[in-house]
């Protein structure tokens, strides 16, 4: 009776600690820890653009679904025009196998051209980024356009297969940013150049922040 009784509190300890680990329960890994500082730092004021407001918050289950360990999500603005930021970080196998075009796709809306991979040189670094142009299941908002990529090492990219990219990686950084597209359809393919002034402002601090670790 009593070998049977430690070993069901062994199991039950056992389990306790695996669930506690897997969820945080203790604080964040070491690893996950920078990460988390970096997006959690992400000024206000990125070159001309300025914070509007707080954009709409990731629920629960978005977060548990990514494995998402921190993230902002907000308005900027630099006058004239407005863009959406949504900057994650997290568990990389998880975050890294949602991309946008699976997320969008599954909500009904339609790819006006396939996500196409841009690069954008800022001070001299190359970064890497997809486009995804969008138009919405419904008439309540017009078409609009997803830049999004992977940041690591103060550089972004969007690799064709990320799952292999970051392999053995236990965390990256994230980036959506959410603009209207280019009225010329031939650029659909193309940053927007109403946000590509804000997305270099992005890469900017991307390279400062981990550029020298």
């Amino acid at each position: 009776m009593f070998i049977r009784l430690a070993i069901l509190l062994l199991l039950t300890i056992g389990s306790t600690l695996v669930h506690g680990h897997l969820t945080y329960r203790w604080g964040l890994p070491a690893e996950f820890q920078e990460y988390a500082e970096v997006v959690r730092a992400i000024p206000k004021q990125l070159g001309s653009w300025n914070f509007v407001n707080d954009a709409r918050p990731m629920s629960d289950g978005v977060i548990e679904e990514l494995g998402v360990t921190e993230y902002v999500s907000r308005v900027y603005s630099n006058g004239n025009e407005s863009v959406t930021l949504l900057m994650m970080t997290g568990k990389t196998g998880r975050l890294v196998r949602h991309t946008p075009d699976i997320c969008y796709g599954a909500s009904g809306n339609t790819f006006l051209k396939e996500p196409t991979p841009v690069t954008l040189d800022v001070d001299g670094q190359s970064h890497e980024f997809r486009v995804l142009p969008i138009r919405p299941a419904t008439d309540l908002s017009g078409d609009f356009v997803v830049v999004y990529g992977f940041a690591h090492v103060g550089k972004f990219q969007s690799p064709a297969k990320p799952r292999l990219t970051y392999h053995g990686q236990p965390a990256v950084e994230k980036i959506q940013v959410l603009c209207t597209p280019n009225p010329d359809v031939d650029k659909l393919g193309e940053i927007p150049e109403s946000a590509k002034s804000f997305i270099a402002e992005v890469c900017r601090y991307i390279q400062q922040a981990q550029g020298s670790k």
